[in-house]
């Protein structure tokens, strides 16, 4: 997959010159359902047209520039949304460096100077309440004008719904935050993931018998506060795994932590690049009377997350690992 770091005013050509860029437009924080939707259809018309199936998207996220405290916690960092877009068979990603500049375009110049002059865009598919230019003055209805004027074929892809309710990023970030991690698997398309660095840590597990691996991530958004059956990425291989996410209030430790025990895997991870799936809620974080309490929870926690984990295996599905 090409992914293609754009800049306001640069006149380089894209490597798909001569060809029919099919274009999907928008931030896509957590390549949802809702996004893969929209995905399909663009790959689907990029066929049809031997052309290229297009993701443009921005860096950074537009509200951390113009409002950073209204800006979200993001599901995924951008690395992992670029693999994310690449997984679910694009091929090629713009990334828009969102600029002061960048956010002053009209809609006007926005379609006619960057998407139909520089990338030569023969169709757009923008979900349903997709707005663009200055201040979000750009409409759909707008694009659809421009498009005509200009021989652009536009296309709006309406919700996806589960559960009677539109997927949308801001519902999935309430479920994960909730730890309701069924259901955000189910609007996310895949398992929520954390990843990272394995870095050092306080090491009291392996003083009763489970050590885990501290992640250092860069993820913004985390699960609520609690013991979850997992996945546990490394190298390609998958494991099983409990993982705590908290503040160790049994050790008082303060700062929120992501902790996993892998079973069945004792090969040392610091330094190593991780990724933790969250598949199912176990229990809240509880402060033990003693270590000993505290390991026999542990004892119990490996016990129903192995049930779940079981189970999952059982039904196999294609899901990215982070």
């Amino acid at each position: 997959m090409d992914v293609i770091e754009y800049n306001l005013g640069q006149r380089e050509k894209p490597p798909w010159e001569g060809t029919h860029p099919v274009i999907t437009i928008g931030n896509f924080d957590g390549v949802h359902v809702g996004h893969q939707a929209i995905f399909r259809q663009v790959k689907e018309k990029a066929r049809r047209v031997n052309g290229k199936a297009v993701v443009f998207t921005f860096k950074p996220h537009p509200l951390k520039l113009l409002r950073p405290d209204k800006c979200p916690l993001l599901i995924t960092p951008y690395t992992k949304r670029i693999r994310l877009i690449e997984h679910f068979g694009m091929d090629a990603v713009v990334v828009a460096r969102f600029t002061r500049e960048f956010a002053a375009l009209t809609p006007d110049s926005f379609f006619l100077d960057v998407l139909k002059r520089t990338f030569n865009v023969h169709a757009i598919y923008i979900g349903y309440d997709f707005s663009f230019g200055r201040d979000r003055r750009g409409s759909v209805e707008r694009l659809k004008e421009l498009g005509r004027e200009h021989g652009v074929e536009v296309n709006i892809v309406g919700p996806v719904r589960l559960h009677g309710e539109p997927v949308s990023s801001t519902k999935i970030r309430e479920l994960v935050a909730n730890g309701e991690m069924r259901k955000a698997r189910e609007f996310l398309g895949r398992y929520f993931f954390l990843s990272g660095t394995v870095i050092e840590g306080h090491k009291r597990g392996q003083q009763f018998g489970f050590p885990t691996a501290n992640i250092g991530t860069g993820h913004e958004l985390f699960p609520r506060k609690g013991v979850y059956a997992t996945f546990l990425f490394y190298k390609g291989a998958r494991y099983r795994a409990v993982t705590n996410v908290g503040v160790n209030p049994t050790f008082n430790n303060g700062a929120l932590t992501v902790e996993t025990y892998a079973l069945n895997f004792n090969a040392p991870l610091y330094g190593e690049e991780i990724s933790v799936s969250f598949v199912a809620r176990l229990r809240d974080e509880l402060c033990f009377s003693s270590v000993g309490a505290l390991a026999k929870q542990i004892e119990k926690d490996i016990q129903t997350a192995v049930k779940i984990l079981e189970e999952e295996e059982k039904n196999p599905q294609e899901t990215p690992e982070g």
